[in-house]
């Protein structure tokens, strides 16, 4: 973990991100064609089995509600079990978020969002044997405020499958967004930035990379006057996982300072 925080401070690192972007392209069972990969990432995307749970999404929305409030209420007595849920949900996101089966290009995988998508979940598990992230929650920082409203929008996610907004919140439970890296992402991150810097930084750190990463992509909904709405969805994890990860080196480089003073 040590070896990785070093090399998330290098340029190499973020050279090393954008490379995988166009190296591990997308895997399909037929009908693959280089000429088509961003049809293919948005095929998957669009059905991935992420979007077929169905009868399950209350389920996964009532565990997230409880796992939110026992940690609010227990606080670091809860941080074992917070921490393995944080992982299986990244672990849950890579798989069921990337990958579909359609008729025309059978088994299809987006495996550079897999990829990355492990990666965040495999800092979190080091987290599980390391107990660095204090979710005590000692006093309110009013200069991180603004992420609270940010992040409870995109975890709400208040758009009906129209793609109109809808604050009905029985449509909470009968959502996916717990479910959902983009949606969840800001949750994590708004909740560790509320314990800085009593946290494990290199899985912030990592955790905010990656969702810069994703968050670019879903802005070109932006792009689409019919998925407009999706894209204001996403801004939470954009800009959250921006000024999160720009924080994390602030803090460290402001704690390091110190224990050399």
């Amino acid at each position: 973990m040590r070896k990785l925080g070093s090399i998330s401070s290098k340029w190499q690192f973020y050279a090393f991100l954008i490379l995988m972007q166009f190296l591990m392209i997308p895997y399909t069972a037929k009908n693959f064609s280089f000429d088509n990969i961003g049809g293919i990432i948005i095929t998957t995307l669009s059905n991935s089995y992420h979007l077929k749970l169905g009868n399950y999404n209350i389920f996964f929305q009532l565990l997230s509600l409880v796992m939110l409030g026992s940690l609010f209420i227990f606080r670091n007595r809860m941080r074992l079990i917070f921490n393995i849920y944080v992982t299986l949900s990244y672990i849950f996101y890579a798989f069921i978020q990337n990958i579909a089966n359609t008729e025309h290009y059978g088994l299809s995988i987006v495996t550079v969002n897999v990829m990355m998508f492990l990666l965040v979940a495999y800092v979190w598990f080091k987290e599980i044997f390391r107990h660095k992230n204090d979710y005590s929650f000692p006093e309110f920082k009013w200069e991180y405020s603004w992420m609270i409203p940010l992040s409870a929008f995109a975890y709400y996610c208040p758009v009906n499958s129209s793609g109109d907004f809808d604050f009905n919140p029985v449509l909470f439970f009968t959502k996916n967004s717990s479910t959902a890296f983009c949606l969840m992402t800001p949750l994590f991150l708004t909740i560790m930035t509320f314990n800085i810097p009593r946290i494990n930084i290199i899985t912030y750190r990592i955790t905010a990379i990656i969702g810069i990463i994703i968050g670019i992509y879903n802005m070109g909904a932006f792009f689409n006057p019919n998925t407009v709405n999706m894209g204001i969805l996403h801004i939470p994890l954009l800009s959250i996982s921006l000024f999160c990860c720009i924080l994390s080196y602030n803090t460290e480089r402001k704690y390091k300072y110190a224990r050399h003073m």
